[in-house]
């Protein structure tokens, strides 16, 4: 019998979407946070580097932006050039080997990423992404970093294995920040991309290709220019293993994956189509995993078996060092997020922010229309019914905190829970059609409910992101949820007259809505009436400053279309424990989950 031949094991672990949260610490409510947080992250990472001596540790994009930190170092008190950028301190101090570029890398601009990610002390690559060249053939010039990289990785007893990577980000940046980066760069489809590039990579001598991909798992279904691919990327022939994230879910694991796999998506294994694939939620919450047996027969390497796994840093420490060489910064970042901005007679949370009106929201939407007015007096749009889009943010969702601010004092911190994002303030025209298209989408969001079902079902689409459902204050309607999606919203009016489908409304928005982020119908198409660069996070601090005393009156302009009769089937709502002495008549509390300080209700479709 011939011996057979020796087998090797090599580890390839993963962060992805950190957002620069490098301490454990929850900028916006100035608190400890237990579950996120590079400094804990990096005491899994060398768990698992002792644990296998053959590793290789990659980030997968979402890096640069997304925390207070991040806005203190970019905005605030922008790095000079010759300074690294703290999340780099970190990256290169734990070694990492390589990594690829998520679609908010991009939030700040070319030259402000190009400026950082050279103090880099490994490898990026960026497989779909070019310079914009005006004259040549689809205006693509030159890739912004290396489009592959072969990694030659040495394992016991001197054996070479010759790694390639493919790195894809989304093709929408180009909508989301085409305003800073149209005809300036240009994007691919991430599957069409891949297939070349792994195919190419195999020539080269790649044994095994890698894809980094800052791409999420759902959908499903794979339409051309996706921002979510990675079950179509699993299908591609010389593709071996794909990293995967954006989408902030853990994978294998995710309650969002489970029941797929007749569709041959396998949620306690962690392998789609057969193929191993990883995503370890967001913010530095997980470490994701996949480990490969190998062996190598007539100098050809072939995977025995792979394993995928996720690894929660709840119950680990932060590295000292880590801490240690943001602590600089994180001090002056502190101080920042204290800063004293005005007094409020308020308090805002978004425990319910899905499923009812809240102060949180109306607040930003107020002032946005406030403002508008100001800038459309004096043009032909002055007498035009100014109305506000607005989704709630951080409601607990896709790895964000929840808004809690007590009445008082407010501060940077508070404002940035608020309105978390670095969006410009924008006017759209749209008439009562397209007004209520726009509804018909945002209604999404919430689960259809059968009135004849006895199952249980979470009235909110898990699918669905938050931050995509736009209520628009000015009007009002109800939503319907027992009606499929696109035929959800009723009793849609404006000064308590129904809406003209022709009448014409200037609509309050973000420069992401404005540029098509979302999806939402049409909306990129309608016509711009104020263009502003103004952040809208600054129209509120300059708002709230310019106030004695913040104080709002909530105004009930939408809600859920209650049910006549009580149902069989159990409508469930979730939120944080925090929500318990707060929540509305309409909620019936269930159960409490103290390990992961959760609420569960009963809803009560009949008192909405």
């Amino acid at each position: 019998m011939k011996p057979r031949s020796p087998t090797y094991q090599l580890a390839i672990l993963e962060t992805s979407d950190l957002h620069c949260n490098i301490v454990p610490y929850d900028y916006y409510n100035d608190k400890k946070s237990d579950h996120s947080g590079l400094a804990k992250t990096a005491s899994l990472i060398k768990k698992f580097q002792k644990i296998y001596k053959n590793s290789i540790l990659v980030d997968n994009g979402d890096l640069i932006q997304g925390n207070a930190l991040a806005d203190y170092v970019s905005r605030y008190q922008p790095l000079p050039a010759d300074q690294i950028h703290p999340i780099f301190k970190v990256m290169n101090y734990l070694k990492y080997d390589i990594a690829t570029l998520g679609n908010h890398d991009f939030n700040y601009g070319i030259d402000f990423l190009k400026q950082i990610v050279k103090h880099a002390e490994f490898p990026y690559i960026c497989s779909n992404i070019f310079l914009y060249e005006a004259k040549a053939p689809h205006h693509k010039g030159k890739s912004l970093y290396p489009e592959t990289y072969i990694l030659e990785k040495i394992l016991d007893q001197n054996e070479m294995i010759k790694i390639g990577f493919i790195g894809v980000a989304p093709p929408q940046i180009l909508v989301w920040d085409k305003h800073i980066l149209e005809n300036k760069v240009i994007a691919l489809d991430i599957v069409e991309t891949t297939k070349k590039l792994a195919a190419q990579l195999k020539k080269e001598g790649a044994d095994l290709v890698i894809v980094l991909a800052h791409s999420g798992i759902l959908p499903l279904k794979y339409v051309p220019e996706t921002e979510n691919a990675v079950f179509e990327l699993t299908k591609i022939k010389h593709v071996d293993a794909v990293f995967s994230g954006h989408q902030h879910s853990v994978f294998p694991g995710g309650k969002v994956f489970n029941n797929l796999k007749k569709y041959h998506v396998d949620n306690e294994i962690g392998k789609i189509n057969n193929k191993p694939v990883v995503m370890p939620g967001a913010l530095g919450s997980h470490l994701g995993l996949i480990r490969f047996i190998l062996e190598k027969k007539n100098k050809n390497w072939k995977i025995l078996q792979s394993f995928s796994e996720v690894h929660s840093v709840k119950d680990f420490e932060a590295d000292s060092k880590v801490l240690s060489l943001v602590d600089e910064e994180n001090k002056k970042v502190l101080t920042h997020i204290r800063s004293y901005v005005g007094q409020s007679n308020v308090h805002f949370h978004s425990w319910f922010s899905t499923i009812m009106t809240t102060l949180s929201s109306q607040f930003i939407q107020k002032i946005g229309i406030e403002y508008g007015q100001k800038n459309l007096k004096g043009t032909q749009w002055e007498k035009t019914p100014l109305l506000c889009a607005f989704a709630p943010l951080n409601t607990g969702s896709h790895g964000s905190p929840y808004i809690n601010i007590a009445k008082g004092s407010l501060a940077i911190k508070d404002i940035s829970n608020l309105y978390p994002y670095d969006n410009e303030f924008k006017i759209i025209l749209a008439n009562g059609n397209q007004l209520k298209e726009w509804l018909e989408f945002s209604a999404k969001a919430f689960n259809q409910i059968d009135i004849n079902a006895t199952d249980e079902i979470n009235i909110l689409n898990p699918l669905f992101p938050s931050f995509n459902f736009d209520c628009i204050f000015g009007v009002t309607y109800e939503i319907d949820i027992t009606q499929p999606p696109g035929n959800r919203i009723y009793n849609l009016c404006y000064d308590n007259i129904p809406i003209n489908p022709r009448k014409k409304f200037a609509i309050v928005t973000n420069n992401y809505r404005a540029s098509g982020g979302g999806n939402f119908p049409n909306v990129n198409k309608f016509k711009s009436i104020l263009n502003s660069t103004e952040l809208y996070r600054d129209i509120v601090v300059a708002k709230v400053n310019s106030c004695n005393e913040i104080n709002v009156n909530l105004d009930r302009n939408w809600k859920i279309r209650p049910i006549k009769n009580s149902l069989k089937q159990k409508i469930i709502f979730e939120s944080a424990l925090d929500s318990i002495p707060y929540h509305p008549p309409f909620l019936n509390l269930l159960s409490k989950d103290g390990l992961l300080k959760r609420a569960k209700y009963l809803v009560d479709m009949t008192k909405f």
